[in-house]
């Protein structure tokens, strides 16, 4: 069976490349003959490079520069149809597509070009299958459902989400049943496919696009008096000792997998946090708030998540019991893996 993965799958966003690589890599290992449909719109790709190389500042358009070369690196461990941004390009000869993940039916955001073909507009296939997509930020009590969102989940015949929130966007647009699943990184184990890296001190990892004021102060607080060095990864915090902005996906676990402690502001800081049995917080913000809420529900670790009236201190000296977290955790990936591979075989 060849299925074509139609996701946000070349952004300049870790998260964002792993999230399309697990979904790949574990098709591949059971056997699909898979690829990235390389699509994306005209105006979701003018955004996503004019905020990488519309900058007057050489310094930081060269370090852009290089971080999209080690993305472009590690994407081509994907296989890849030809990129477009035309839907008519796209070929019909994929016996399933799976539409996400990642906030692809965030149809709020401008940026994104609000394309109704993640909502399976135009394309033609014997089955349209949507793994862990998201509605992102958009609350379901609180906004006017577009027709085309309305009609196009009526052409999947499996629909899944990640979060409740887009479960209830979905149960108020259409009559399908709807799937809460695990992001697609819990798929394919990437123990092991880091990088290797070398830290001669323990340290603590920041991977955040944003931080409160509170949470800097008290990590600061907390490196200082624990002898931890302050290593930023992804995004630029100029207060850390170390930071590593032009990492590729690869060497990006590297970090994950050797640090003492996390701080993050991401969805999948959190997740990766988890995948890699770390001592984290997260902190709080809307963008990733539905989807890090369901995760951390779930597997009983919500007291990690911080809106700035978290006591960091006491909380990373307080374990992680990873062995109960996996207790919870092991059969919600079995059951993701299962309703995946159900969805292509039904």
């Amino acid at each position: 069976m060849k299925v074509g993965i139609l996701t946000f799958h070349n952004g300049i966003n870790h998260g964002g490349f792993f999230q399309a690589f697990s979904t790949y890599a574990f098709l591949k290992a059971n056997n699909y003959d898979v690829e990235i449909i390389n699509y994306k719109n005209k105006r979701h790709w003018f955004a996503e490079y004019k905020a990488f190389l519309l900058t007057i500042n050489p310094k930081k358009l060269f370090l852009n520069i290089r971080k999209i070369r080690s993305f472009k690196k590690d994407q081509k461990q994907m296989r890849m149809s030809k990129f477009t941004t035309n839907v008519s390009d796209i070929s019909l000869d994929y016996d399933a597509i799976v539409v996400g993940s990642d906030i692809v039916w965030n149809y709020e955001w401008a940026w994104l070009g609000k394309d109704p073909i993640y909502f399976g507009h135009g394309l033609n296939t014997n089955k349209l299958i949507s793994y862990a997509p998201s509605f992102g930020p958009t609350d379901y009590k609180d906004t006017t459902i577009p027709n085309y969102v309305k009609k196009g989940l009526e052409n999947f015949s499996h629909i899944s989400v990640r979060d409740e929130n887009s479960k209830c966007l979905v149960n108020r647009a259409s009559n399908k049943d709807v799937k809460v699943v695990l992001d697609p990184v819990f798929l394919l184990d990437t123990i092991g496919m880091n990088n290797n890296i070398i830290f001669n001190k323990s340290f603590i990892l920041i991977y955040a696009f944003q931080l409160r004021d509170s949470d800097i102060s008290q990590i600061k607080d907390f490196a200082y008096k624990n002898n931890l060095k302050t290593v930023a990864v992804g995004y630029s915090q100029p207060w850390c000792d170390d930071n590593f902005t032009t990492l590729g996906p690869f060497d990006w676990i590297s970090y994950f997998s050797k640090a003492s402690y996390i701080l993050t502001s991401t969805f999948h800081g959190t997740l990766y946090s988890l995948k890699y049995k770390k001592n984290f917080i997260t902190s709080n913000n809307i963008p990733i708030s539905n989807k890090v809420k369901t995760i951390l529900s779930k597997i009983g670790l919500l007291d990690r998540l911080t809106d700035g009236d978290l006591n960091f201190g006491k909380l990373y000296s307080s374990e992680i019991d990873y062995d109960l977290v996996s207790d919870k955790l092991d059969p919600l990936i079995k059951e993701s893996k299962n309703y995946l591979l159900g969805a292509l075989t039904k």
